[in-house]
This record gives structure tokens, C-alpha cells and sequence, in this order.
């Protein structure tokens, strides 16, 4: 019954065309056939194997609606609305692939193999040439697997995908999406973190040691986590022949509590690749923002952090270089160092240029406005709570309270602990004085931010100096001590060591 009805609906669907075939000659468009990616897959040469691939990739699938189990292929696939952007291997590369594996072509492998082989090569959007990024694509693959490209020669015929395979031609448009030509077969990542580890013994048994003992093995080792998302996580892994070499046979001399924090110290949130580490800031030198290529990365204790400066002598806190980067894994990425890893009471931090405008603010006590508002007038004339340009310093962020101990509050994110300088750039005319608080604690004096007497933008201003035991986002607080508008810019906050 399932499949005569799969017939009469498209007997159906024949009945309907001539009609609407009669109303088209009335039209003076020009009625495009609608060019697919698998159709025209078909009388490429140089694809056939590809092409018997994906017919031959198919996994069964249960169809509540009918009760019957379905075969659905990678064709059928290709061939619908997509959006898909599929990286083919050439014949020449199947064939290669072939040899490797003592294989004699696909009929040696099942067909769920397949599927799972093809499935990786297919991301579920359109991504031409020019959009391709360093490291993992911003898309993952049809199973939920990211696919890497080193575009460090070139995107358009240099790429390099999953370190393996030249990406030789690109581009290839169709209705539903484009083909990349690959010369090798991409093998999809099939091991965790952790199952990659145990599967290395002889590279990796001192920190799998390590790792077990403070009960992180299961973390990495897990593709989901309780509530079925997938886990992202990105690992900094020495090997053996690292730490021997700086004198370390075993962790077992640690005590608990500190090798709980070594070893979550070794571990990021989120699949991180080595090309999104490290990029340029430039200067300001009117408000003493330096030129830079540093970054901090938050381990998953959410207080500690690694440092990267590309401009070091050194990548890694000053001290430590990649020795392998970006090694794939289903729930995030590895990357081998080459020394220990340290985390000191003092790192290196990096300069917050916080700009009031574009971040999260609140008014407490602002005439017309309910506290707690964090929504200022966008580009407004006049008001008490708005935000408007200024030629001659950007976008500024305007309170005005109406009477003593009314105050904004700012978030400045992504604080790594430790003291900090702030700075404020500001207007002046008739504003009030306000204490800055964080929590109960003052920092600085109370500032009038009037300023009478010099020029009408202050720029590079020092409120004074904090110290910040904890990371994370961090509410500031302008407190009004005599009444008077605040017309702030931005907050530098500069690390003080």
C-alpha cells in the first residue's frame, strides 16, 4: 500500500503539470530548469565512484505515519531542496582510499559504513570557497562532526581539508548547493577525547593517569552530556615523552585538590581550533589601548586561564609552543603542547576595552525609567537614559539621575582576575560626581566629571586601580554623590602586575 500510494500521487502530480504548463506560456519569464547537485553529479566522469557512494549510503529508518521501515540514501538526499555543500572525492581518491584499507571497492564495506563515510563529506548549508575558515568549518556535518580546512596557501585550489585532502576545485554551483573536488577520501573522527587517549597508551599514559585519578575521564570521554547535548571540549595534552623529559614520571605526588585543578586546567569549553587563539588589536594611543595579537582562553574551572601571544617568543604563556594542533575528535579537539602547562598565581592577562553604548547597562533612580532598564534611548537628542553620537568621540552613553545614591550599573565581561587600572573616556558640561563601586568595595576616589576648564572630551582619565579575586563578568557600579548627568564612552581596564 505505501508504495502504490508513492504512485498515485505522482500520477497526480503528472495530471496537474499540463495545466500548469498553459498558464505558464502567458508569462514572459524564462522558466529555469532547476539544476540539482546529485543529477549533475551523474555525468561527471570523475565522480562515479562518488556517485554509486552515495546511492550505495543508506540506514534504515522506521516511518511511524506508515509502519513500515524505509531505506533513505544520500542520493535521494542530494537531490531534494537542501541547502548542502558536499566536498566530493574524485574516483582517483576512492580508489587510493581503497588500497589503504586492502579493500577492492565499496561493495566490501556496508552500506551503514558508507552512509557514515559520505554523510561526513556533506555539511547541511551552503559554504562556497571564499567563506572557508582556518580550522573546523562553522558548520558541522551531517552527523553532527566537524570537517577542517588550512586555507594558509590559498581557498581556492591550495585547501587543504582535514590535514589529508586537496581541495582542487571549487565552487561548483547548483540550485541546492555547491561541490568542492577532493583528490582523498575524508575518514570521519570516530573516537572521544578520551577514547583517542586510550587508544595512544604509549604517548599519553602519564596524563591518562592523571586524568582518571581526578575524575575527568568520563568528561571526555562522553559524546553527550545528561541532558543529550552534545559535548564540546578542546584538551592541551602533553605526551609521555614531554613530561619525562621535565622530570615527570607520574602525578601521584600531587595532592587531590591541586591535581583536580591541573588536570581541569588542561581543559577549555568548547571545540577551540589553534587559528582562533590569537588576533590583532589595534592601537588607541589617545586612550593607551596598545597594539597587540594576545587572547586569554577560560579552562572549564571558570577561574583560571591559558595565554596566548602570537608575538611571544612563545605561543603559550609565554613558556609553551603547539606540538600538534587541532587533532579531530567527535566531542572537541586536542592539542599537544610541547612543555607542561603551568598556571601560576600571576598570568599574563589582556587589556577590556569596554564601550558603554554597545554593552549591558542598567539605571537605578533615572527620571521616567524603571529600574532596572537596560534598554537607553538608541540615538535620542534628549533624555535621561540614551545613548547618541558624538563626532568627536562615538557613540556616548548618557544618565541622568535625579538625586543622590541613583546610579548606573555597567557589565564588563570576561574579567580575568587580578588588579587592573581603569580608565574612562568622557564629556564634560554640567555632570554631576559619582563614586564607582564594584560590590561594596570602592575603587578610586568619587570623580566630578565635569571637569571645568579643560577640553570638552577627557580621554585616558584614571579613576583608580582593583583588584579582582575572582574571573568572570563583573557589575561596576556609578554611584551619584552630586547630582549631575554622567556622559561616558568607554572604560579601559589595563592589568597591573
Amino acid at each position: 500500500m505505501y508504495g502504490m500510494r508513492a504512485v498515485v500521487v505522482f500520477a497526480a502530480l503528472l495530471l496537474i503539470e499540463p495545466a500548469c504548463k498553459k498558464d505558464l506560456n502567458f508569462s514572459y519569464q524564462v522558466q529555469d530548469r532547476k539544476v540539482l547537485l546529485f543529477d549533475m553529479l551523474k555525468q561527471d566522469t570523475s565522480m562515479s565512484i562518488a556517485v554509486a557512494a552515495l546511492e550505495k549510503a543508506s540506514k534504515p529508518k522506521y516511518d511511524s505515519a506508515h509502519g513500515v521501515s524505509v531505506s533513505l540514501t544520500l542520493a535521494a538526499a542530494l537531490d531534494s531542496y537542501g541547502p548542502y555543500t558536499f566536498f566530493a572525492p574524485d574516483n582517483n581518491a576512492f580508489r587510493k582510499y581503497f588500497a589503504v584499507r586492502g579493500k577492492k571497492g565499496l561493495d566490501d564495506f556496508p552500506d551503514s559504513t558508507i552512509y557514515d563515510l559520505m554523510n561526513y563529506h556533506i555539511l547541511p548549508t551552503r559554504l562556497q570557497a571564499s567563506d572557508f575558515i582556518q580550522g573546523p568549518q562553522a558548520t558541522t556535518t551531517g552527523a553532527g562532526d566537524y570537517l577542517s580546512i588550512d586555507i594558509s596557501k590559498g581557498y581556492k585550489s591550495q585547501a587543504i581539508a582535514n590535514g589529508v585532502a586537496r581541495i582542487y576545485q571549487t565552487d561548483l554551483t547548483y540550485y541546492n548547493g555547491y561541490v568542492h573536488k577532493l583528490d582523498a577520501v575524508l575518514d570521519p573522527p570516530t573516537l572521544t577525547i578520551g577514547e583517542f587517549l586510550k587508544n595512544n597508551p604509549d604517548k599519553y599514559s602519564i596524563l591518562i593517569a592523571g586524568l582518571t585519578k581526578a575524575g575527568l575521564m568520563d568528561t571526555i570521554s562522553s559524546l553527550t552530556n545528561a541532558a543529550g547535548v552534545r559535548n564540546r571540549l578542546t584538551l592541551f595534552a602533553e605526551t609521555n615523552d614531554v613530561l619525562q623529559k621535565a622530570g615527570i614520571q607520574s602525578f601521584d605526588n600531587l595532592p587531590m585538590d591541586s591535581l583536580v585543578r591541573l588536570m581541569r586546567n588542561h581543559l577549555a569549553p568548547g571545540q577551540n581550533s589553534s587559528s582562533s587563539y590569537t588576533h590583532l588589536t589595534a592601537a588607541i594611543p589617545a586612550l593607551n589601548i596598545i597594539q597587540r595579537w594576545d587572547s586569554t582562553l577560560m579552562t572549564i574551572d571558570q577561574q583560571d586561564w591559558i595565554y596566548f601571544d602570537l608575538a611571544a617568543p612563545h605561543l603559550i604563556d609565554g613558556s609553551t609552543d603547539f606540538a600538534a594542533s587541532d587533532i579531530g575528535a567527535r566531542n572537541g579537539l586536542i592539542h599537544n603542547v610541547s612543555q607542561p602547562l603551568a598556571f601560576p598565581a600571576t598570568k599574563k592577562r589582556t587589556q577590556i576595552y569596554h564601550i558603554f553604548w554597545s554593552s549591558t547597562n542598567y539605571c537605578y533612580g533615572i527620571p521616567g525609567f524603571a529600574n532596572g532598564n537596560s534598554t537607553p534611548a538608541a540615538n535620542a537628542s534628549s533624555g535621561n537614559w540614551r545613548y547618541y553620537f558624538e563626532s568627536a568621540a562615538g557613540n556616548m552613553l548618557f544618565v541622568n539621575p535625579d538625586g543622590v545614591g541613583d546610579s548606573m550599573v555597567t557589565v564588563v565581561r570576561n574579567v580575568r582576575k587580578g588588579k587592573y587600572q581603569l580608565t574612562v573616556n568622557d564629556k564634560n558640561g554640567g555632570r554631576g560626581t559619582f563614586q564607582l563601586y564594584y560590590g561594596a568595595d570602592t575603587i578610586g576616589p568619587p570623580v566630578n566629571y565635569s571637569f571645568a576648564g579643560l577640553p570638552q572630551f577627557r580621554q585616558n582619565y584614571v579613576i583608580g586601580t582593583y583588584d579582582f579575586k575572582t574571573s568572570g563578568d563583573k557589575r561596576l557600579n556609578f554611584v551619584c554623590t552630586a547630582v549631575g548627568g554622567l556622559n561616558l564612552e568607554c572604560l579601559i581596564l589595563t592589568p597591573v602586575y
